[in-house]
């Protein structure tokens, strides 16, 4: 019999059964009334019941969660900070010098060491081990890690890597010891890791030895709502305490009326569709273009965020990066030029019922997303009815997002809506090395550009920031133009609290939320 507690008030006001408000449910210990718990809503929830950090996209969860950290981390301005490395150096193209903070503890009361480092790094590489992750691991292209004594080590990279140290701020790149039976995740972040519910929750309680100060709260509870309108119920019942991503309207309403508690902050995250560019109707250069030229993304932004949300893209990075944007570049709406490009690639609606075809076929895009984040289903119907207004029908549906990848790899899908982090590490290389460069794991266009991968290369390469710059400028400009992936928006997360969250705040990168000193206002 599983030890659940389920909350009354939520049920009643969502008019269902205890049964599925499986999402909330709570270690028994997690229940002592005298302690301070806050209970976060959260769109994503852990992928197993033991999620290392170390593997596929745990490590976001985790970090937020105050419970693994990373050697060098980013601050609200995205420039490096010391983390659990207080001094981090280049000693040449292939060599980093990294020396660790002192007296940081595990959660399983040891001391941290290089040599910890040091094994926690060497699992990303080793198969079948929970912590294997092959694309942090060719981000980070480590040949050798030398240690020099308790707190030193030396990274040797396999070629130069002017993304290093950016890469080491990944939350994926955590450190770890192995795990026991008792502590399953053995970090070093200001809450211990208790268990997790795959999909619905995620159960810490403090670290009282965190080297960075005792923690204010006794414990966090993240439940995982996909849907941001069950999670704002959720926080008028009085179920959570605090919604990170709350539902766009929602907020705009509460906005309006000057209610409620309410945080705002613009992020590098970027809602784009992945495009299937190795065969099917989009292997089509001009069609691509002309599904770009046929999207509003003033009224999308509008409409689907209603004018608290985000701002309309005109690449991959927004203008908040200041560093690394191309605001040279604009991404129109203009379905009159759309329309002609269509009809001077032959691309015309031959018998009249308002559909183009090519090859002979009348185009029909299978376009999906997943849920999770409220703007991505107005989004995809949004973007329906304006291809629609081209001469461009579309199949659109929600599915789990990994199953959307396949679907995209095989060519059973022709887009993929999505929302990611561009600069999770503060970088430019992170985003096109992942998604767009030839052969890389989340390349699932099928994409392949020659000059486009030279670049990237360089990029990486180069330890002149000017020189970088010039670089990712022509790639943002060949994405733009050859348009594997289409942008649409950045995002801003809004999230609203109870009236009494202390010490939260919205990182531009998304990577932190739980801190030491979040708390309840007395």
């Amino acid at each position: 019999m599983s030890n659940q507690i389920i909350r009354p008030a939520l049920a009643a006001l969502l008019g269902i059964g205890a049964v599925a408000l499986v999402a909330f449910s709570v270690a028994p210990q997690a229940a002592n009334a005298t302690e301070k718990t806050m209970r976060i809503a959260v769109p994503f929830g852990p992928k197993s019941s033991v999620p290392d950090p170390r593997a596929r996209q745990n490590g976001w969860l985790s970090n937020r969660a105050g419970v693994s950290e990373t050697l060098i981390g980013l601050g609200h301005d995205m420039t490096m900070q010391p983390r659990l490395a207080e001094t981090f150096e280049n000693l040449s193209p292939l060599e980093w010098k990294l020396t660790l903070r002192k007296g940081v503890k595990f959660h399983d009361g040891s001391t941290m060491t290089a040599q910890d480092v040091k094994a926690s790094f060497e699992k990303l590489d080793q198969e079948g081990h929970p912590g294997h992750n092959p694309r942090l691991s060719r981000l980070l292209g480590i040949e050798s890690i030398t240690v020099e004594g308790d707190d030193t080590l030396i990274f040797r990279t396999k070629s130069p890597n002017s993304a290093f140290l950016w890469s080491l701020t990944e939350p994926s790149a955590a450190v770890l010891k192995d795990g026991t039976d008792e502590l399953p995740l053995i970090g070093t972040g200001p809450f211990v890791f208790d268990l997790a519910e795959p999909e619905k929750t995620y159960l810490t309680r403090k670290f009282a030895d965190y080297w960075g100060g005792e923690p204010k709260l006794d414990r966090i509870v993240m439940d995982a709502l996909s849907d941001p309108s069950v999670a704002a119920l959720a926080l008028q019942a009085g179920d959570v305490d605090l919604v990170t991503h709350y539902p766009e309207p929602d907020f705009a309403a509460l906005k309006e009326k000057n209610a409620g508690q309410l945080f705002s902050m613009p992020t590098t995250r970027l809602f784009f569709f992945q495009v299937r560019t190795a065969d099917g109707p989009l292997a089509n250069e001009t069609l691509r273009s002309a599904v770009s030229l046929g999207l509003d993304r003033k009224t999308i932004v509008a409409a689907a965020l209603n004018g608290v949300g985000g701002d309309v893209a005109n690449a991959i990075f927004s203008a908040s990066m200041h560093s690394w944007a191309n605001t040279n570049m604009t991404l129109d709406y203009d379905p009159e030029k759309a329309k002609t490009l269509l009809d001077e690639a032959g691309i015309k609606d031959t018998n009249g019922d308002g559909i183009r075809e090519l090859d002979g076929e009348e185009i029909s895009l299978k376009i999906r997303s997943y849920e999770g984040r409220a703007a991505l289903r107005p989004t995809l119907e949004i973007t329906q009815a304006l291809l629609q207004q081209i001469g461009i029908s579309s199949e659109i549906s929600m599915a789990e997002y990994d199953a959307n990848n396949e679907a995209l790899k095989a060519g059973e899908i022709d887009m993929h809506l999505q929302a990611w982090g561009t600069a999770p590490q503060g970088d430019p290389d992170y985003f096109p090395s992942t998604l767009v460069e030839t052969g890389v794991g989340y390349n699932f266009s099928g994409y392949s550009n020659a000059e486009l991968d030279e670049l990237l290369k360089k990029g990486r390469e180069t330890f002149d920031d000017e020189v970088r710059k010039s670089y990712y400028d022509r790639v943002q400009e060949i994405i733009n133009t050859e348009l594997p992936l289409i942008p649409v928006f950045h995002k801003t997360q809004v999230s609203v609290g109870n009236g009494k969250v202390e010490g939260y705040g919205i990182h531009p990168a998304e990577t932190y939320l739980v801190t030491p000193d979040l708390t309840f206002a007395e």
